[in-house]
């Protein structure tokens, strides 16, 4: 009974269009070239356009999750570590109020939950 081997003739290849020959090869070339990739039903050497995709996608998501982690630290130290600013001024019966100091503080705020949130992202992007 015959055994079915994959087709390992010249008819793939870089060095080879339709039978002809460009260029001096060595046979275990050859070989490497023509029979790594082959499959018995055919399929080529496994390179698809998705899998060209695949590492930038990886090297994009990890730069952009490093960078948010970045942004996001600073970002989280900036809002914990400075100091509020008093808003109200004064005594029990004359109490004045510092608009600008709850702007500040309102700030600080805003800018301890964007920290947070752009770790979260980061770590989200480190997943994937």
């Amino acid at each position: 009974m015959p055994t079915h081997e994959p087709d390992c003739s010249c008819g793939r290849g870089p060095s080879v269009v339709q039978g002809k020959w460009y260029g001096v090869r060595s046979y275990l070339h050859l070989f490497y070239e023509d029979c790594t990739g082959a499959s018995p039903d055919g399929d080529s050497d496994g390179s698809s356009p998705q899998g060209a995709w695949a590492p930038l996608i990886w090297k994009v998501s990890l730069s952009t999750g490093t960078l948010f982690l970045l942004v996001g630290a600073a970002a989280l130290a900036a809002g914990s570590l400075v100091p509020p600013k008093l808003e109200g001024i004064g005594e029990e019966e004359f109490m004045v109020l510092d608009v600008q100091a709850v702007q500040y503080n309102h700030a600080l705020g805003t800018c301890r939950l964007v920290g947070m949130a752009l770790c979260v992202a980061a770590g989200a992007l480190g997943a994937v």
